[in-house]
């Protein structure tokens, strides 16, 4: 997705959340570049602070956030972002 359709997806998941509701997103992420492009399965990856800023750009707040630790190394980080109007 693009970061224009990641913040749109995320405005109408906002509109859908009744008062107490929280989006949990789980996500591959980079560090430090803002985002890594991968051509051969047409992906994008970005960094934390990146996402984060895209979340905010939706209008919705960020409530908790964690990175989960049981991965490889060699593996990208996989933050849990819970976020809420």
């Amino acid at each position: 997705l693009t970061d224009v359709d990641i913040i749109k997806f995320l405005k109408r998941c906002g509109d859908a959340l009744t008062q107490h509701g929280i989006i949990c997103i789980k996500e591959n992420t980079c560090t430090p570049e803002l985002f890594v492009l991968d051509k051969d399965d047409a992906s994008v990856t970005r960094s934390v602070p990146f996402l984060l800023k895209l979340i905010e750009a939706a209008g919705l707040k960020i409530v908790h956030q964690e990175v989960q630790d049981d991965f490889p190394d060699e593996l990208f980080d996989v933050p849990m972002i819970a976020i809420s109007k």
